[in-house]
């Protein structure tokens, strides 16, 4: 009775097969991606140029060195990442904000600049400076900043319209 069954449901798969084939779920092209990681750098400059010019910060490009979250971990590998090491990590706590943008860090010899703007516009500013084992905050200031547009671009519309009728069909 057993093989019976099995030998019917075989032939009732192989008559009547089942739709096995999704549509695919739509990606965003290598162009799109670049084009979305060159918005963000200059939507990024845009952010910096409006706190360094609203906080009347004197930080140039020449005197400071830019340090962006990724560059602060890669730099720590490559001088050993220790897993205890005062420095590196009382520059990576100051990183964790909420922030429009990614924050960035200035920094020159013994001295440091902290840059973000908060999801309310409010531009940020964390002077740091080296002691023997660790950066330690020596003033924070605010103001409030003007708001920088983060526009979607085109493809990345047609992308989400895409996505959401992939989804509704699902």
């Amino acid at each position: 009775m057993k093989k019976i069954t099995i030998i019917i449901w075989g032939l009732i798969i192989l008559i009547f097969p089942l739709n096995t084939q999704a549509d695919e779920l739509p990606s965003l092209s290598a162009d799109c991606l670049e084009e979305m990681k060159n918005r963000d750098v200059e939507f990024n400059k845009a952010i910096m140029k409006d706190i360094i010019s609203g906080l009347d910060l004197n930080i140039d490009n020449q005197n400071y060195i830019e340090v962006s979250d990724k560059d602060l971990d890669a730099a720590h590998l490559i001088y050993g990442g220790k897993e205890v090491d005062e420095n590196y990590q009382s520059l990576h706590d100051q990183f964790i904000v909420a922030s429009r943008g990614k924050p960035t860090l200035y920094i020159k010899p013994r001295e440091a600049y902290l840059l973000y703007k908060q999801p309310d516009n409010m531009n940020v500013s964390v002077h740091l400076k080296l002691t023997d084992l660790k950066w330690v905050v020596m003033e924070k200031d605010k103001k409030e900043g003007n708001s920088v547009p983060y526009k979607l671009l085109k493809c990345e519309k047609e992308y989400l319209k895409k996505k959401r009728e992939y989804l509704d069909h699902q």
